[in-house]
């Protein structure tokens, strides 16, 4: 199998990352046995997670890890050609809703830890273990923006900022996809949040901020927040992690979240059908919405942890931010056509 790959073992690097990682880690639960063996992960995840959360896995369980990193659609795509002969065990990141709509990837399983974490942390369908949770904002390069109010999506319509506005692709990733449903339901105008996905207020307002954008995306997920870090647009349409990545780099930003309503959506991990890990699998769903690894999550990533009783320190608390609820079943059941349509609105510009 050619991937880009990390094997976590016992040696000098690895031990001088797990007395890293273990630092500032919660007491409780450890979420698995030591049961050892190897573990194969296809993950979007940044570096920085993968650094934090691994080794300490490693530690508690005795599995050593591999993983696979690149974009969450090809994740998918490498996932569903290798379903003869699956290479990976798990995928870790990425939207549930996306996971929902590609439930026959997965092998069902719901995790031990799964009563332990609030409503948006329970597991989805039967497959998808939720261990933190993503919200779409805005994020505003403090040095350009100048005078220009951005507090919402309607300000992305000032023709100010025509062709300075970063957004990723819908179709290859599922930030940008949260990010296009978010904007639907928050412009469509409608009183019931699924009549907003196909209400034509909303894809209007799509079509009028693509305009602003020339028609142009950008491939990479944490490339969009990086442009705007590095002053090649003013705004961008991104997520919370990679928003904070930025922030806590010192880099000259603001993260904004929209005044008509944000959502925030669970990110999960599932496990790739017919892997060969089985076992390891399993235990890595367990640790990862363990009280250990929650608090991680918490303390040295840019994730939002899902677990009842872990706070984040350093961003607003959801019940703080004007939030809109999703219609994820609705949502997962018509991805395809969403996406359709949006690129159907990107071939007229």
């Amino acid at each position: 199998m050619k991937k880009l790959s990390k094997l976590f073992a016992v040696g000098t690097a690895a031990a001088m990352l797990l007395g890293l990682a273990a630092c500032g880690g919660g007491s409780g639960d450890t979420g698995s046995e030591r049961i050892g063996g190897t573990l194969v992960v296809y993950t979007p995840n940044e570096q920085t997670m993968l650094e934090a959360l691994m080794p300490v896995f490693t530690e508690e369980t005795g599995i050593a890890v591999e993983y696979v990193t690149a974009g969450t659609g090809e994740l998918y795509t490498r996932i569903q050609n290798e379903a003869a002969n699956p290479q990976g065990d798990v995928l870790f990141g990425g939207g549930v809703a996306q996971a929902m709509a590609n439930s026959t990837l997965w092998e069902p399983y719901v995790g031990k830890n799964d009563s332990a974490m609030i409503d948006l942390g329970k597991n989805v369908g039967g497959y998808a273990t939720p261990y933190q949770a993503d919200g779409s904002n805005l994020l505003v390069n403090t040095q350009k923006v100048g005078n220009i109010k951005i507090e919402g999506y309607a300000d992305l319509l000032n023709p100010a900022l025509k062709g300075q506005i970063a957004f990723g692709d819908p179709a290859n990733s599922s930030s940008a996809f949260a990010q296009l449903t978010n904007m639907l339901a928050a412009m469509g105008g409608k009183s019931n949040v699924t009549d907003n996905y196909t209400s034509d207020a909303g894809w209007d307002y799509v079509k009028q901020v693509m305009a602003q954008m020339n028609g142009q995306t950008i491939g990479s997920s944490s490339q969009v927040a990086k442009d705007v870090a590095q002053g090649e647009s003013i705004v961008a349409m991104t997520y919370e992690a990679q928003s904070l990545n930025q922030l806590n780099a010192s880099m000259p930003v603001k993260i904004v979240y929209p005044k008509e309503g944000a959502v925030f959506l669970p990110s999960g991990v599932e496990i790739i059908k017919g892997a060969k890990h089985m076992d390891q699998a399993k235990a890595f769903c367990d640790w990862i919405q363990s009280e250990r690894a929650q608090q991680i999550i918490a303390d040295q990533t840019s994730g939002r942890p899902l677990r009842d009783g872990i706070v984040k320190q350093g961003i607003p608390q959801v019940s703080e931010i004007k939030t809109l609820t999703e219609d994820s079943q609705y949502v997962s059941d018509h991805r395809s056509e969403i996406i359709a349509k949006y690129q159907q609105i990107l071939a007229s510009l």
